[in-house]
């Protein structure tokens, strides 16, 4: 039910190696317009995160081109961490939005979604959810 590659709309069979190798060639544009709509975000606030202009993502639409591999994975660290926050909130899509949108104090003030911009900072994400699956008051 939490398949990265499912989510994405990947067409590879979700073994680590097979995204790995796709991070590497680029996603296809179309992942971003997944994201958006899953995650219940505005592009601008998708592209903000992943270091992408819009005019850039049109140029690249309009010329079947793909993403980058540092943008795709970007958008590989936000899918992850949606899909770690969907499973803290047992599949429950609206709560696991909602947490990924809003301002957390464990987070410096930051949304889980903003703080996912560095590699760093997606380790910090992933770490909260830890902590609040395990019942640790962050």
């Amino acid at each position: 039910a939490y398949d990265l590659a499912v989510f994405l709309g990947l067409a590879v069979k979700g073994s680590a190696e097979a995204i790995i190798d796709m991070t590497r060639q680029g996603f296809p544009v179309g992942v971003i317009d997944r994201l958006v709509e899953e995650l219940a975000v505005s592009q601008q606030v998708l592209l903000r995160t992943i270091a992408l202009s819009s005019a850039t993502l049109t140029r690249r639409r309009a010329a079947n081109k793909r993403l980058s591999p540092q943008e795709s994975d970007r958008v590989y660290r936000i899918a992850a961490a949606y899909l770690s926050a969907l499973r803290l909130f047992e599949g429950d899509a609206d709560a696991a939005r909602r947490w990924f949108t809003e301002p957390a104090k464990a987070l410096g003030g930051n949304t889980p979604l903003e703080h996912l911009d560095t590699e760093a900072g997606a380790d910090e994400v992933q770490d909260l959810i830890g902590r609040l699956e395990h019942g640790v008051i962050t």
